[in-house]
């Protein structure tokens, strides 16, 4: 009785080791940023009366995940700056010269993770270096995973993750209007990614 008992004791730390060594052998995977249904939403405080906001496509991008590891993460994006959506023909005109994002010479701005951080059960921060008009500064974005597993259609391993941060656009060379047009601007991103 008491070699079953021993037995029967073993038999979940066994199980338990099994899992763990599985989870530690996982290999990560990258997963193909969808074009369709990603996009970063860019928006500053006009004359302290409303958040006008402003639309970039990414025009490629990746990240490369271990879902039981997130800590070593990689993100990787191009956003298409020449094709900013502001939904004015004129202003859309005046931010893309060269006082503001300079589209001509700068038509794209890109975005690589130097580290991630797992904060919470699905949360992350995602540091990394934002290059925008010929400049590179550090950006922390906060992420929530809202999804990782299959995707409900193709069934194909997916991701999804919507994320929040900040930066001074003074900082990049776009300082006209500051004080009617604030310094910084709140980023929203939303991404879809899909592997295979």
């Amino acid at each position: 009785m008491a070699l079953e008992g021993l037995q029967l004791m073993r038999a979940p730390t066994c199980l338990a080791a099994l899992v763990l060594a599985g989870t530690a052998g996982a290999e990560p995977m990258t997963y193909a940023i969808d074009q369709v249904h990603s996009q970063v939403h860019a928006s500053v405080l006009h004359m302290g009366m409303s958040n006008s906001t402003a639309r970039f496509e990414i025009k490629d991008g990746s990240i490369t995940a271990d879902s039981a590891d997130w800590n070593a993460a990689k993100v990787a994006a191009t956003l298409d700056i020449a094709g900013i959506s502001l939904g004015d023909d004129t202003w859309q005109e005046h931010v893309s010269a060269s006082k503001w994002f300079d589209v001509a010479s700068f038509p794209e701005a890109r975005f690589v993770s130097t580290r991630v951080e797992r904060t919470g059960d699905q949360m992350l921060a995602i540091h990394g270096d934002l290059t925008l008009k010929g400049t590179t500064k550090p950006v922390v974005l906060q992420a929530r995973i809202n999804h990782a597993g299959p995707h409900p259609m193709s069934k194909q391993p997916a991701l999804g993750i919507s994320a929040s941060g900040s930066l001074k656009r003074s900082e990049f060379g776009i300082s006209e209007y500051l004080g009617s047009i604030s310094d910084e601007v709140q980023l929203r991103i939303e991404i879809e990614a899909k592997a295979g």
